[in-house]
């Protein structure tokens, strides 16, 4: 029995993996198209600026690592077609541009995303670049290293584009954010923690610049880039890093006749099954649900990957529904600088767009009791259904804002209420937090938001 993963990076390695252990006798066989097949992405912006020292500390495993499992990797191998009725590839080894036909019995997509190129005049300039891959970042450290850039613009304002900025602002350059929403930090955090984000980077000297679209890169008479252009404004840049977001790499997939959600990833079944014959989907490429409006969702992120990828190794080792991939609420969270943000589930306003007649609070205290010393300040704002109280989502932004939004975060699994998140039994002592969690005291003003206009909301059974 031959399964076949086409991807690598986080699902397909991880799937990979664990049909290894589901299957001991299958016959794995990995094509990667980066030159590395399992890799930290999240981890690159950091080996910018040196704060990850040495690039091989982002590999998390080689082929040489696979084929100790008896797992084949062939890196620089792009799958140009897939044949479901046949059950045949075409493969491209790009070392050599020769191609050919392998045969699968099961098969894995796990294409990932792609970065979004906005359409900007010059993008073709030298000393313009995305960060999606490790060899991006090569080519990043390698220019720097070369021209010594002072002046720098991030187009984007999201997780990818202000953990740049930061490592950037660490090499000493002057750094621009240029965003083209009305607020920075993406669409999925409001203006409360928007707010914060920006004034946190503007103190550190990043400058901000919102409502904005870059329409031109100028190059000097070398060909390198020179300046961002955006309205009437000029900024000067002599190195620009695009991060405007990534969509599903869904195209080889899609041609060879699988369906395509609505987000253009691939739509999968609760087992992560496509519509075609023994192919099973898993990470950024694919469709997922989302636990809070049971509709269909899509998040690249990685921790996701790596869960549906064991799901789908899984299946496609048995060749059958054994496990199901239950959903995603968009749990994330990220560091600028000092100050870290987080988010689960629904915005209030992704809430409101949905149609939730949400309610929300928030509040902000100290990371620690008050007279302990070495604390900080954390902001969380709860959002809720104003029908039922069942929380719909949470953001966070300062002192240990990973454990507050994994709180909210289980508690959304768990479909909880408000009244549930006033009552929560959770660890308390003086070097840890105030006495009572910064979630509790938003609960507790969320229970008089409540209170106020809502009679006989009960606690979940």
């Amino acid at each position: 029995m031959r399964l076949v993963i086409i991807g690598g990076v986080a699902a397909g390695t991880k799937a990979a993996s664990r049909a290894r252990r589901v299957d001991p006798n299958l016959e794995i066989t990995i094509y990667q198209e980066e030159p590395e097949v399992s890799i930290s992405e999240c981890g690159m912006p950091y080996l910018i600026s040196g704060v990850v020292e040495y690039r091989d500390a982002l590999i998390a495993r080689t082929p040489e690592d696979f084929a100790e499992k008896d797992v084949e990797v062939l890196t620089r191998h792009r799958v140009e077609k897939i044949d479901p009725d046949d059950k045949k590839l075409v493969v491209k080894n790009l070392a050599t541009d020769e191609q050919f036909e392998d045969a699968y019995d099961r098969l894995i997509i796990s294409t990932g995303g792609k970065a979004i190129i906005p359409p900007i005049d010059g993008m073709d300039a030298e000393g313009v670049f995305v960060l999606r891959f490790l060899s991006d970042t090569d080519k990043i450290m390698d220019f720097v290293q070369k021209r010594s850039p002072k002046k720098a613009v991030v187009i984007g304002g999201g997780y990818i584009g202000l953990e740049v900025s930061e490592n950037l602002v660490a090499l000493g350059m002057e750094v621009t954010i240029v965003e083209a929403r009305d607020r920075i930090g993406g669409a999925a955090y409001g203006h409360e923690v928007a707010d914060r984000i920006r004034r946190h980077i503007e103190e550190k000297g990043v400058r901000v610049c919102v409502g904005e679209e870059v329409e031109t890169l100028l190059e000097d008479g070398e060909g390198y880039v020179r300046a961002a252009c955006f309205g009437e404004r000029e900024i000067e840049a002599e190195i620009v890093i695009v991060a405007t977001g990534a969509r599903p790499e869904s195209k080889l997939a899609e041609e060879a006749g699988a369906k395509i959600g609505t987000f253009g990833a691939i739509r999968v079944d609760k087992h992560l099954k496509t519509s075609l014959p023994d192919v099973w989907a898993a990470g950024d490429c694919a469709e997922s649900t989302n636990l809070i409006t049971g509709e269909p969702g899509w998040e690249p992120l990685g921790d996701t990957a790596n869960q549906m990828g064991r799901v789908a190794g899984t299946n496609a080792a048995q060749g059958e529904d054994v496990l199901e991939f239950p959903g995603i609420l968009n749990t994330g969270v990220f560091k600028v600088f000092d100050l870290g943000v987080a988010k689960t589930g629904l915005s209030e306003e992704e809430a409101h767009g949905l149609g939730f007649d949400a309610v929300s609070a928030a509040v902000e205290s100290g990371s620690k009791a008050g007279y302990f010393p070495g604390g900080g300040r954390v902001f969380v704002k709860l959002v809720a259904d104003g029908e039922t109280g069942r929380l719909l989502g949470a953001e966070v932004a300062g002192e240990n804002a990973d454990k507050y939004v994994d709180i909210c975060a289980t508690a959304l699994w768990g479909r909880l209420s408000y009244p549930d998140l006033v009552n929560l039994d959770l660890a308390y002592a003086p070097p840890f937090g105030p006495t009572l969690s910064p979630v509790i005291a938003a609960a507790s003003v969320l229970a008089n938001e409540f209170e106020k206009e809502i009679e006989g909301v009960q606690a979940s059974e």
